[in-house]
């Protein structure tokens, strides 16, 4: 067989298609939550219910798309508290209890650039 005529096999390539579909999920979702507080301090943030409501519902589609990652793709970034990430998502997303606006904006300070970075270098490497 000719190098030329060597293919990915279906399953693989179907499955890095629908990470590369999730992938592009989260970052839609994390640009909609950085165009939400975007020059918004805390206390803004906090005075703000539709800003709330808008990052809580970006963050829950954040949340529930990780779910579906593959956990191999999860195993290879131990640094990320997917659990943390699911768990919260899924509290905004189906409303089992208020999330405390201190945790929901350090999450999108601290955690959501992190994972922005890490699903566009991830893109690139697809």
């Amino acid at each position: 067989m000719e190098i030329s005529e060597v293919s990915i096999p279906a399953e693989i390539e179907n499955n890095n298609h629908r990470l590369e579909v999730q992938i592009h999920d989260i970052l839609e979702a994390i640009a909609a939550t950085e165009s939400f507080v975007a020059g918004l301090d805390f206390l803004e943030f906090s005075r703000d219910q539709k800003t709330i409501f808008a990052v809580e519902r970006s963050i829950g589609i954040i949340g529930a798309t990780v779910r579906r990652l593959p956990i191999s793709f999860m195993d290879r970034y131990p640094q990320i508290n997917w659990r943390h990430l699911t768990s919260v998502g899924d509290s905004l997303m189906f409303g089992y209890l208020e999330v405390d606006l201190n945790t929901l904006w350090e999450l999108i300070q601290q955690d959501v650039p992190f994972i922005k970075d890490l699903m566009r270098k991830t893109i690139d490497s697809l």
